[in-house]
């Protein structure tokens, strides 16, 4: 979200027998850069929400011919990029006979919400009554022998078994540093790769907690000024209406009730709305308090397993909710949300089961947990496992990528999201990745996991801006899918707006699913074969390259991904039938 130009605000401060005249002046330069949807270099998120590369879209902030359905809708029926799902399953009449199974890894999911009733996958192991006449789901017991207790809908692997859950973590830079330094204090010696390695580590761990403390010690007067203007204009007129509309409104000769609207409406004309603040705060106030934090291990003290032993299964508990499942149940809505219930949203595919694998804190996710979640998914019937997660850093890839190719073996289409970084992946790899030969996090040959699918995020207009700005490219990104203003399902029966490609990789993954759903035993190469094949093309468009300056020319849309296209259920679908019907 660019913000509007603006060359300073005045914010105040309230403190007892205090001049409430201060002012705190920032440059333009810095609101923008800190505030856009980029990231500083050594976060994988955008500044002003999350650790979970998304970001929540305000209402005000909407474009003005929105469609909260345009994700599924079609270039040829409603005038929009979207998936052209409603499409393909309108003119083929598509019945869903196939009921498939699509494994969500992620912060967890809101099992309860209204437009994801009847979607949720049910262990059939751990369902119905026992020997002794108890209920399966709570008995206590492994009825299926799969190393996990009652895992009814999935399994949290970021909970211990007396039901306390990690929500905040560190980021892997902060743990490698952590664990390197630990070696050198036992006096081990490290190889010359260790140390370069090392190195590297410590400088983006530095310049990572440094540019969030700057960040902190910035913005967080801000809010605090926020804070204060909003109560005393509460206190004083009962104000409850925060809109610009409605301050700019007030009129009033209290020289402090003036300076609290001056406050108020400068921050919104600079953040386009007070929640921005909120969240931009709690971003960087994370980042110092957990994700750069030394000593910040909450794993330690509730799991307390050894992390590079990936023969220890069964830690974790059933709650596949957790503290925070934003972020997975707006990825479960965009897969598999109720399409015929005439309440909140439409999801891409119909006859779809979503497992819960809850495995992503606020922080990075660990290895260990990625491999596992990845092997239960496989093991237990899963067909798609969508992965809306990464990190700058794998210190057990090899375990991570012997998960992936057993998954791969029992043809699970596993989808990833590209990252929100702007950047050319080709250059910049995160993790995890489809290379499956590394040596200190350099590939080291072009040997791939052949059933992934990397996803960069799309608009819903053909035309300069139709890459998402924060979208990574490069021809290791496979294609393009809608993963810009995206509504879905949030906890409690509620549905918000959210940017990144962790919505594109679950928009490509439903179409996926509704492809299994309709054409039964094709394997997760055919159908990543088929998708790919099945781009929608935008012959001669040029495009913003992510990152790039306003001044930048524009490039060919063509080059920025391993396809050149946007995916289509409509061709997909189209092609299918030929091939296999």
């Amino acid at each position: 979200m660019v913000l509007k130009p603006m060359n300073l605000f005045r914010v105040f401060r309230l403190s007892p027998g205090g001049d409430m005249r201060s002012y705190l002046l920032f440059s333009l330069a810095f609101l923008l850069a800190a505030c856009s949807s980029e990231k500083p270099t050594m976060s994988k998120f955008p500044p002003q929400e999350n650790n979970r590369g998304t970001e929540l879209v305000d209402e005000e902030n909407l474009a003005q011919n929105f469609d909260p359905n345009w994700y599924v809708g079609s270039p040829e029926v409603d005038g929009v990029e979207g998936t052209n799902a409603d499409r393909a399953i309108s003119e083929f009449a598509l019945t869903h006979k196939n009921e498939v199974i699509v494994a969500v890894l992620d912060s967890g999911v809101d099992i309860n919400h209204e437009d994801l009733q009847g979607k949720i996958w049910t262990n059939p192991g751990e369902s119905g009554l026992d020997e002794n006449g108890v209920d399966k789901a709570s008995n206590g017991i492994d009825d299926d022998g799969n190393g996990y207790i009652d895992d009814v809908h999935g399994w949290n692997y970021l909970g211990n078994a007396d039901g306390v859950n990690i929500d905040a973590d560190s980021l892997e830079v902060t743990r490698e540093l952590v664990r390197y330094e630990a070696r050198i204090s036992r006096g081990e010696v490290l190889d010359d790769w260790e140390v370069a390695y090392l190195e590297k580590v410590k400088a983006e761990y530095e310049e990572g907690y440094g540019s969030a403390k700057e960040a902190l010690d910035k913005y967080a007067p801000i809010k605090e000024e926020k804070d204060q203007a909003k109560q005393l204009l509460v206190d004083r007129l009962g104000q409850e209406d925060f809109s610009l509309q409605a301050l700019q409104a007030i009129q009033s000769d209290d020289e402090e009730v003036a300076e609290a609207v001056e406050s108020l409406v400068g921050i919104l004309q600079s953040f386009g709305s007070l929640a921005r603040i909120d969240r931009i705060f709690d971003y960087y106030n994370s980042s110092v308090q957990y994700y750069f934090n030394k000593d910040f291990n909450p794993r330690a003290d509730i799991i307390g397993d050894d992390e590079s032993d990936f023969t220890q299964i069964g830690y974790g508990n059933n709650d596949v909710t957790g503290p925070d499942s934003s972020h997975g149940t707006h990825v479960a809505g965009i897969i598999a949300a109720n399409r015929n219930n005439g309440i909140g949203v439409r999801g891409i595919a119909e006859n779809v089961k979503i497992m819960a694998l809850r495995m992503v804190p606020n922080g990075d996710e660990h290895d260990k947990d990625v491999a596992l979640a990845v092997r239960y998914a496989a093991d237990m019937g899963a067909k798609v496992i969508n992965m809306s997660f990464g990190k700058g850093y794998s210190p057990f890839k090899s375990e991570v990528d012997k998960a992936f190719q057993y998954a791969a073996e029992k043809g699970v289409l596993i989808v990833h999201a590209a990252g929100n970084d702007s950047k050319n992946n080709d250059q910049s790899p995160s993790y995890p990745n489809r290379s499956l030969r590394e040596i200190a996090n350099v590939p080291l040959a072009q040997l791939n996991i052949s059933n992934w699918v990397d996803v960069g995020a799309s608009a819903a207009t053909k035309g300069l801006d139709l890459v998402a700005s924060f979208s990574n490219y490069g021809k290791t990104v496979d294609i393009f899918s809608p993963g810009y203003q995206i509504i879905s399902t949030t906890p409690g029966n509620s549905y918000d707006v959210y940017n990144g490609t962790s919505m594109a990789s679950p928009a490509f993954a439903g179409v996926a699913a509704l492809l299994l759903s309709n054409f039964k035993g094709m394997t997760g190469e055919q159908v990543k074969a088929i998708l790919l094949d099945q781009a929608r093309l935008y012959e001669g468009l040029k495009v913003r390259q992510p990152g790039a300056s306003t001044y930048d020319l524009p490039v060919p849309f063509a080059s920025l991904s391993n396809t050149g296209g946007v995916v289509d259920a409509y061709k997909a679908v189209s092609l299918a039938y030929e091939l296999l019907d």
